[in-house]
């Protein structure tokens, strides 16, 4: 078990955090830009509409983007490249930029987090 991470680890671990933010943003900027160019309804302010379905999507995604990253310290790291690898943001191909005692570390508690979703 991995109790703390090296500097050079910590570094990876930002690295992959940072891939995992850029795929969350990139999906939010596929969703907006699907919303955006769909047909507009036939309504009195269609513009109008569409702005505050768009604004909601944002305002959404700002929240879970908040919940997943900010605060995150070279303490969490570990956790959160955990989580994001469980949560499908990262994959296992990802790790391969780590050593190998940290990509077993990760690997070994993803498989409990998604053990524990699945109960």
């Amino acid at each position: 078990m991995l109790d703390t991470l090296t500097k050079d680890q910590k570094k990876t671990a930002r690295a992959l955090i940072d891939i995992a933010l850029e795929r969350d943003c990139a999906a939010l900027i596929d969703e907006v830009s699907c919303l955006a160019q769909k047909p507009l309804d036939k309504v009195e302010k269609p513009n109008h509409a569409r702005y505050i379905e768009l604004y909601k999507v944002i305002e959404s995604f700002d929240k879970h983007l908040a919940d997943r990253y900010d605060g995150i310290t070279g303490s969490k790291y570990l956790d959160t490249v955990s989580f994001l690898l469980a949560e499908g943001s990262l994959t296992d191909e990802d790790l391969a930029v780590c050593d190998e005692t940290m990509k077993s570390e990760l690997l070994r508690v993803k498989e409990i987090l998604l053990d524990i979703r699945n109960r």
